[in-house]
């Protein structure tokens, strides 16, 4: 449906993005003139911490902050 131009598929997106296909068009979703986000968050227990989920929750601070 997307490609008839009849649907959509909103799509997350992490840096710049690249497109092959041009018969999808893309548009910035946006709400009163901003651009909408989304929040994400990580969880683990307490006390399942340890050296490769502290490794981890640091790399995707890294990345998402």
């Amino acid at each position: 449906m997307i490609i008839t131009g009849q649907g959509y598929l909103p799509v997350d997106v992490i840096g710049e993005q690249m497109w092959f296909d041009s018969a999808v068009k893309r548009i910035p979703l946006v709400r009163r003139g901003e651009p909408v986000t989304k929040t994400y968050c990580v969880f683990w227990k307490k006390d399942n911490s340890g050296y490769y989920i502290e490794e981890f929750a640091e790399m995707l601070k890294e990345e998402f902050a």
